[in-house]
């Protein structure tokens, strides 16, 4: 792999592993592409043949493909559609099907450029679970000792002018924070972070957004994870209510974040299949985090990190370019595997729910009894 050169990280569009799924993502720029739409004042633009540039030399996967061969394929293509298909199966190859060309005439569709914002109810547990008796039962109760909070897909308007990319980002890491608020006026000795519906988009408002409960730290800095592509790293570190990559300020918020009652709790995380890209940086921003475990199935194996690269045409790459990793630098970029493997979604509530009883906050502390159905 070649030696990353300063990677810029961003968040923006959805990669898509199949079809029009939408399946996360996380944008860690790859080396050398950062200006790699320099060429759109072009008028007859070679947006294929660039794109292979750019998978031949900076793809994660790169050494998947055979490279000569696959111009040969290119060059014989019948037609247009022939060419686009063999460029969208050496993208899948060349990403492990997490990189994405996404047509101009995608881009400037609402389909393209979807946001997803988060509405109250799905930063609270699940309400297909509400009222079904059993460990989801307790989340009706004042007295439950366990808080809860889910992290939804969340993207930005990719179209939209900075500014209110920014304040989309922003609202959806305070409405984080604002939950955690509410969960925090109760009597709380652990907490549930839920990710099994988080199938990804931009992941700064997300880690900010859950920053005080995926801060040890509070009051110092606090590396949670970080990007890795060859021999280059970007860390991300918490510090009093910032994200910096690699140093550098990413995000922040407008108020002065929440500081829980009780700093450096018990967390649970929940994650599952469809758990991916974002999602789980998420998780892995959590793994190794002291007093946590986490609970479920294994995730969609999106642990990489996409740069969009904007070609001259208007199109899109989500170029695959570095691996996630933990905060011990652990990770390989496939599916993550939860410290305790369950069968269903009840099942891993009640498992996340034992394991944080057992913890010293909460011993002593009476579990809500069950409630009848």
């Amino acid at each position: 792999m070649s030696k990353a050169k300063g990677l810029v990280v961003s968040g923006g569009l959805a990669a898509l592993a199949a079809g029009w799924m939408l399946s996360p993502l996380v944008f860690a720029a790859a080396p050398g592409v950062a200006n790699a739409d320099a060429h759109a004042g072009v008028e007859t633009p070679d947006v294929r043949g660039r794109i292979i540039q750019l998978l031949e030399t900076e793809a994660l996967y790169r050494d998947r493909v055979d490279w000569a061969a696959a111009r040969q394929r290119l060059r014989a293509a019948g037609s247009t559609e022939e060419a686009d298909s063999i460029l969208d199966q050496l993208i899948a190859r060349s990403t492990a099907n997490h990189g994405r060309w996404i047509r101009a005439s995608a881009m400037s569709t609402p389909s393209g450029r979807l946001q997803r914002t988060a509405q109250a109810s799905q930063l609270r547990r699940p309400a297909t679970q509400a009222g079904t008796g059993g460990p989801a039962a307790h989340r009706s109760r004042k007295s439950d000792p366990i808080g809860w909070v889910s992290i939804p897909t969340f993207k930005e308007d990719s179209a939209a002018a900075p500014e209110v990319r920014h304040q989309q980002q922003l609202t959806f890491a305070q409405q984080l924070q604002s939950q955690l608020r509410a969960e925090d006026q109760r009597s709380l000795c652990g907490w549930i972070v839920d990710l099994r519906a988080n199938q990804g988009g931009n992941m700064w408002p997300m880690l900010l957004g859950v920053a005080p409960l995926l801060s040890t730290q509070p009051d110092g800095k606090e590396v949670i994870g970080a990007f890795k592509a060859g021999r280059a790293q970007q860390d991300w570190t918490l510090e009093s209510g910032r994200l910096l990559v690699n140093g550098r300020p990413r995000m922040g918020l407008a108020a002065a974040p929440y500081v829980l009652r009780h700093p450096a709790p018990a967390v649970a995380v929940l994650f599952g299949a469809d758990t991916a890209s974002s999602g789980e940086m998420v998780a892995l921003a959590f793994r190794g985090r002291h007093a946590t475990r986490s609970f479920g199935q294994h995730t969609a194996g999106l642990s990489t990190g996409n740069t969009p690269v904007r070609l001259a045409d208007g199109s899109m790459l989500l170029l695959t370019a570095s691996v996630s990793v933990d905060r011990n630098l652990i990770g390989n970029g496939e599916k993550l595997v939860p410290d305790v493997v369950v069968s269903d979604a009840a099942d891993a509530e009640a498992a996340a729910r034992v394991w944080l009883m057992e913890q010293p906050a909460c011993q002593g502390v009476a579990m809500v009894p069950k409630m009848s159905r």
